[in-house]
């Protein structure tokens, strides 16, 4: 069956206009006579009809032949099946599960919310999403990362200025966390993109979910260079003479304030303070470039401290700069709110 159809309008009892349905799509929805559907008026004035009395179940399920996938792509595959918004992954094998694969899958698991396995035998695993999507609303979820990413930046901080070690298998667990709600966001968004009911449950339109998507993404780079940060900060002395209020730790509050005002926004949006901040964003991270150019020009009897200074300058630089992809998001969703269709004049047509 296409996917679109084109049908003419018929009246009757003077006032009242309809159109049939098609008959295949009332067969594949279980539907019959006197069978109620929804219409919703859509803001683009389109009509979406919904068969809210259907009696069909479906369920989105992903069949994986491990004979004819590689090993070294497994992990890939699932999260792409995850991500699809696939509820059943079944994974079949001819021979018997290798400890590689078994291996790949608790990894698999553990990044992603929600996977269980309900069923295994020597040649076959089902894996099932137990998670409503109900259960985990989008901003909810978005506001858990930013709360994890900020927590984690400032411990880091905090163990920078004190000159302390840092608690890198903290640090460790708070990036899987984040790269888990990450890949829960993307497959709710992607479930929204896909079918048009889920936008209702998520209460956001398909445009601004993938809005919400580009700004999660840069919410989990951000959240990679502050675990960079830690990790760089464990491996490396901390040079004696870093100054929190000197380039490049002078840039974390901006940072940090920016962040959280941005945050603040994603609910009711202040468009003058989003873009205000977008340009001390641009002004700081020019120059965290030039004190970087600088380092590279001079000739330090620290090499260490220099190497140093330059990655933490680089990684705060990059976390600004997502930062800042995360202000345009928030311009475009603010440009689209206000994005109105009008009625053309007929000699404009």
């Amino acid at each position: 069956m296409g996917k679109s159809e084109t049908r003419k309008l018929q009246q009757t009892g003077g006032s009242t206009f309809i159109v049939s349905l098609p008959k295949p799509w009332v067969v594949q929805n279980g539907l019959g006579p006197k069978d109620q559907v929804k219409i919703e008026w859509r803001p683009n004035g389109s009509l979406r009809i919904i068969a809210e009395a259907a009696s069909v179940r479906r369920r989105p399920e992903i069949d994986i032949d491990l004979d004819d996938t590689a090993k070294p792509f497994l992990l890939e595959y699932l999260i792409g099946a995850y991500l699809s918004g696939a509820q059943l992954i079944r994974l079949r094998t001819k021979t018997h599960f290798e400890k590689e694969v078994r291996k790949i899958l608790r990894r698999f698991i553990q990044t992603t919310r929600g996977v269980e396995v309900i069923s295994e035998s020597e040649k076959t695993i089902e894996l099932i999403t137990m998670l409503n999507p109900q259960d985990m609303p989008l901003l909810s979820s978005i506001n858990r990362i930013y709360l994890l990413i900020s927590s984690s930046m400032r411990d880091v901080s905090d163990a920078l200025i004190r000159n302390e070690i840092i608690d890198i298998e903290d640090a460790t667990e708070k990036e899987k966390e984040v790269d888990a709600l990450r890949l829960l966001l993307e497959r709710q968004t992607g479930q929204i993109l896909v079918s048009a009911s889920m936008s209702n449950t998520f209460g956001t339109d398909r445009w601004e979910a993938a809005e919400l998507t580009n700004i999660v993404r840069s919410m989990e780079r951000m959240g990679d260079h502050a675990y960079s940060i830690a990790c760089l900060a464990s491996e490396l002395p901390i040079p004696s003479d870093l100054d929190p209020e000197a380039m490049p730790l002078g840039a974390l509050p901006l940072w940090q304030s920016s962040f959280k005002l941005l945050m603040s926004n994603l609910r009711k949006l202040r468009i003058s303070e989003v873009q205000k901040t977008k340009g001390m964003i641009t002004t700081m991270i020019k120059t965290l470039d030039a004190y970087e150019e600088q380092i590279l020009r001079g000739v330090s009897d620290d090499v260490q401290a220099a190497l140093f200074y330059d990655k933490l300058s680089e990684y705060i630089r990059r976390m600004l700069a997502y930062t800042s992809d995360m202000a345009e998001s928030l311009i475009n969703i603010h440009a689209y709110r206000n994005n109105k269709e009008v009625i053309l004049p007929d000699i404009m047509r």
